[in-house]
């Protein structure tokens, strides 16, 4: 690895080789945090279907529990 340092910076001038080291280090961070990330939108996605049939389910019971009832409406 020192090598290849030492490469990048002999062969190409020195504010190229910053840019390019940089430009690595970012694509390393990249493609450390892009597994972490899907996980997440995953993790986020299941808790926004599971909160979506719970409620599904809710308005179902109510549906149920409100055809045994009379609804009055106002007595003029």
């Amino acid at each position: 690895m020192e090598a290849f340092f030492d490469l990048i910076f002999k062969e190409l001038p020195y504010g190229l080789g910053i840019a390019i080291l940089v430009f690595l280090g970012i694509l390393l961070i990249i493609w450390l945090l892009l597994p972490l990330w899907v996980l997440f939108i995953q993790w986020n996605t299941g808790k926004i279907r599971d909160e979506v049939r719970r409620l599904a389910d809710q308005l179902e019971s109510r549906e149920w529990n409100g055809k045994d009832k009379n609804i009055s409406g106002p007595k003029d």
